[in-house]
Order: C-alpha cells, then structure tokens, then sequence
C-alpha cells in the first residue's frame, strides 16, 4: 500500500465494462446514449448518482422502437337538430275564369228557382180571383184584367166575394154617390176630375152594339155612371147592378157594344156609338158589372185618345176595389 494513496499495492486497474444494453465507444469516450460524466475531484471513476427518479431507458441499439400509444379520441357529438318550418304544398293561382262561370251559373240557378215561385204564386192566386171575377176583353184595347183585390175590404177576396154576390148580404146602397166616392184622381201625374153622374134603368137605354141585349133589362136592375175629365180627354166609368153573381156572370159572358159616355154639364158628347174611336173594358166581380169607355172630348168621334186610354184601367181597378170594398160594411151587419 502505497502511503498517501489508500490503495493497496497489489491492486491492478481493471478495464471497464460496458454497461448492458450500451455499446463500447471509443476509449476515453461515454458510451453510446450517454453524455460523459466529469470524474469527480480527487477520485476514481464518475461520481456517485444522486438519488433521484430513473431515467426511462431506451431500447437496446438494433431493437425496434415500439409505436406510441394511439390516444383515444372521443367520439364527436353530432349539434342537436334546429327546428326547420314545414316546407308549405305549392298552391297554384285559382282559375278566376272558371270561378266566374261557376259564380254566374249560380245566380242564374236562383233566379229560376225565384222566377219559378213568384209565377207559381201568381197561378194559385189568378186562379182564386178567377173563380169569383169573370174578365173579358176590351175593344181596340184587347183583354184588359183587373186582379188587384180590394184594398179598404179588410177582408181576404175569398171572403170578401160570397158577401157581394146576392143582394140579401149586400144591403149598401147602390147610388152613384156611393159607388163613385172619389171627386178628384191621380193617375200618371194628369188629375182626373169627375165631372158628372147618373143612373140609368132599363140598363139598355145607356148602352149600344148590343150591350143592353147583354145586359137584359130584366136581370140588370140599374146602370150607374160617372164621368171623369183630364184636358180634352174623358172615360166614363159604368156599374151595372144585378140581384146575384149569376146575374152579372151571365151577362159579362155574353158581352157586346160598350156603354155610353155620360155627357153633361162641362163635357161634351163623346163616345155614344160602337163606331167611334173609343176603347172601353169591361168585367164582373160580385154580382155586379163594371165597364169603362175612353175617348176624346174634340169633334172627332173616330179619333182614339190615348192619355184616356191609359186612364181607363186605373179608373177600373178602382171601381173594383169600391165594389169589393161593400164586404166590410156586410160583415160588421152580420
């Protein structure tokens, strides 16, 4: 042992060994994979290692690198669906043309069905009339009818008739005053005024062509009148008057000839022959008979007048309303 060593003089150096797993390196080099280590001061060999975590150690030289361990990847969550409108059906533009035809066929359709009722009434209701009115035609005027029923009756016309068809229920005077009861008229914007009445019997003496044969003498037991004047022109309103219904049908039935025009005081003679210009109208209701002639108050019989003319069935209409218009007064008495 050599003094001031401590190391025994039998002691031989011995190589060093490679560390397994490193390869030999050049001498006087760290093995391969190592950074070379400082001998420490005053020593052999490297320093002690401090104490400390082992170092991970690589894979012999010549041995495969094992691959990394893949990560695992979560899986990748897909966004919650967003509410999307509900696509909307395609509507195509309406056929205006079509539906206009269609709207027009309708229309059409109703007012059919409203001709249809408004003729069907007046059927039922011409067909009550007719079975208590006898009407007939009118000279250079043709049929003439006069359907309105009586307005101031108060009483329906089906009612209304049988009292005025027999003179035991119809007791109401037969004057002109009454039958007539209108002093003035408006008919088309002309004032119609009534200028002169009588009564006649034997009913013939006021009538010509053939009317008083019509009449007879012994059925009609009076023939009123009443003249009524607008201008020049005239109509005389005429109501024979008969003991029943019978009476009056059978009469009308047979008619011929017109009744005269009533002249007087203020009007001139018009309307006295069947050869003259003048229109006249004639029918029945109850057991009476009512007949109007028209015509002009110049000196020229043969020569129509038309505003008179248009006057004649108002005047008519009116003289039927009177007549139906004695049903109130026989009913109240009943």
């Amino acid at each position: 042992m050599s003094e001031g060593t401590g190391v025994p003089s039998d002691w031989t150096r011995q190589p060093a060994q490679p560390v397994q797993g490193q390869q030999p390196g050049a001498p006087g080099q760290p093995p391969q994979g190592q950074q070379p280590v400082p001998p420490a001061p005053g020593g052999f060999g490297p320093p002690p290692v401090p104490y400390s975590q082992p170092a991970q150690q690589l894979p012999p030289q010549g041995q495969p690198v094992p691959p990394p361990i893949p990560q695992q990847h979560q899986p990748q969550q897909a966004p919650p669906p967003q509410w999307q409108p509900a696509p909307q059906p395609f509507q195509a533009e309406p056929n205006w043309t079509q539906l206009a035809d269609q709207h027009e066929n309708e229309s059409r359709k109703r007012r059919r069905i409203w001709i249809g009722a408004a003729v069907l009434a007046v059927v039922l209701v011409g067909g009550v009339v007719a079975a208590g009115v006898v009407i007939s035609g009118g000279k250079n005027g043709g049929d003439k009818p006069n359907p309105k029923p009586a307005a101031s009756t108060g009483l329906p016309l089906e009612q209304a008739l049988p009292l005025i068809s027999d003179a035991s229920t119809d007791k109401a005077p037969v004057d002109a005053a009454t039958l007539f009861p209108d002093q003035t008229r408006t008919i088309d914007g002309k004032v119609w005024t009534r200028m002169v009445t009588g009564s006649t019997s034997p009913c013939s003496k006021a009538t010509t062509g053939g009317l008083g044969l019509a009449l007879g003498d012994d059925a009609c037991r009076s023939l009123v009148r009443a003249t009524y004047v607008s201008g020049e022109s005239a109509v005389t309103v005429g109501i024979a008057v008969f003991d029943n219904k019978a009476g009056a049908d059978k009469a009308l039935g047979r008619h011929a000839g017109l009744v005269q025009g009533l002249s007087g005081p203020g009007v001139a003679t018009f309307c006295v022959t069947d050869k003259s210009g003048c229109a006249e109208t004639h029918a029945a209701v109850g057991r009476f008979g009512y007949f109007t002639v028209a015509g002009s108050l110049k000196q020229a019989p043969d020569q129509a007048d038309p505003a008179a003319a248009a006057a004649a069935s108002p005047l008519a209409d009116r003289a039927k309303e009177v007549l139906l218009g004695r049903a109130k007064p026989a009913a109240t008495a009943g």
